[in-house]
C-alpha cells in the first residue's frame, strides 16, 4: 500500500506538472492566435485600403470615359441635326425656286398663248369679215354686170382660195400653240413628280440619319450598362474577399 501510494503521488506530480505545461503551451498558443489575429487584421486593413483606391481609380476612369463619351455623344448629336436642318433648307429652298421659275414660266407661256391667241381670233375675225363684205360687194356687182365680171369673180375665187389657205395655215398654228400648251402641262407634271421623288429621298435620308442616330445612342447605353455592371462585379468580389479573409 505504501508502495502504491508513493506511486500515486508520483502519478499527481506528474499530472500537476503536465497540468502547468498544458496551461503554459495553452497561453503561447493563445497569443499566438492573437498575434496572427492582429497580423490578419493589419493584411485586411491594408487590402481594404487597396481596394478603395482601386476603387476610386476605377470609378474616377468611368466617370472620365463616361464624360468623354457623352460629350462625344451631344457633339455628333449637335452636327446631325446642323446638317439635317442644312439639308432642310437647302432641300425647301430649292423647291421653293423650282416652284417659282415653273409658274412663272406657266403664267409667261400661258400669257403668250392666250394673247397669240386673241391676236390670230381678231385677225381672222377680221379677215373673215373683209373677205364677206368683199365678197358680197363682188357678187351684187357681179350680180349686175353678170358675164363682164366673170374674169374677176374667178379672181375673187382664186383670192377665197389663198385666204382659205391662210385660214388653214392659222388654224395649224392655233394647234400647234395648243399643242406646246399641252407640252408644258406635262412638264408641269413631270417637274411635279420629280419634286416628290427628290423629297421621298431626303426623307429616307432623313431616317437613315435617325436610325444612325438611335444606334449611336443605343450602343453608349449599352456601354454604359457594361460599366456598371463591371463594377458591381468589382464590388461584390470586393465583399467576397473581406467575407473570405474575415473567415480566416
Amino acid at each position: 500500500m505504501d508502495a502504491k501510494d508513493a506511486i500515486l503521488q508520483m502519478l499527481d506530480r506528474d499530472l500537476d506538472e503536465a497540468e502547468e505545461q498544458y496551461q503554459m503551451a495553452l497561453r503561447n498558443h493563445l497569443i499566438h492566435i492573437e498575434d496572427l489575429i492582429k497580423l490578419q487584421e493589419s493584411r485586411l486593413a491594408g487590402l481594404h485600403e487597396e481596394f478603395e483606391r482601386n476603387v476610386n481609380i476605377i470609378k474616377k476612369e468611368f466617370d472620365t470615359e463616361k464624360s468623354e463619351i457623352m460629350r462625344s455623344h451631344e457633339m455628333e448629336t449637335l452636327e446631325l441635326r446642323e446638317m439635317i436642318a442644312t439639308i432642310t433648307e437647302e432641300e425647301n429652298a430649292k423647291v421653293k425656286q423650282m416652284q417659282n421659275s415653273f409658274e412663272t414660266t406657266r403664267e409667261e407661256t400661258k400669257n403668250t398663248d392666250v394673247e397669240n391667241l386673241e391676236s390670230m381670233k381678231h385677225e381672222l375675225i377680221k379677215q373673215i369679215e373683209q373677205l364677206d363684205s368683199r365678197f358680197e360687194v363682188e357678187f351684187n356687182r357681179y350680180s349686175s354686170e353678170t358675164d363682164a365680171r366673170v374674169g374677176e369673180y374667178k379672181n375673187l375665187l382664186d383670192k377665197n382660195e389663198q385666204n382659205s389657205k391662210q385660214i388653214k395655215a392659222h388654224a395649224h398654228r392655233i394647234h400647234r400653240l395648243k399643242e406646246q400648251i399641252t407640252y408644258w402641262q406635262v412638264k408641269q407634271q413631270q417637274s411635279l413628280y420629280e419634286s416628290k421623288i427628290r423629297n421621298d429621298q431626303l426623307m429616307k435620308e432623313r431616317m437613315s440619319i435617325r436610325m444612325h442616330y438611335d444606334n449611336l445612342k443605343a450602343k453608349m447605353t449599352r456601354q454604359r450598362d457594361d460599366k456598371e455592371k463591371h463594377l458591381g462585379q468589382l464590388s461584390l468580389n470586393a465583399l467576397n474577399c473581406i467575407e473570405t479573409l474575415k473567415g480566416y
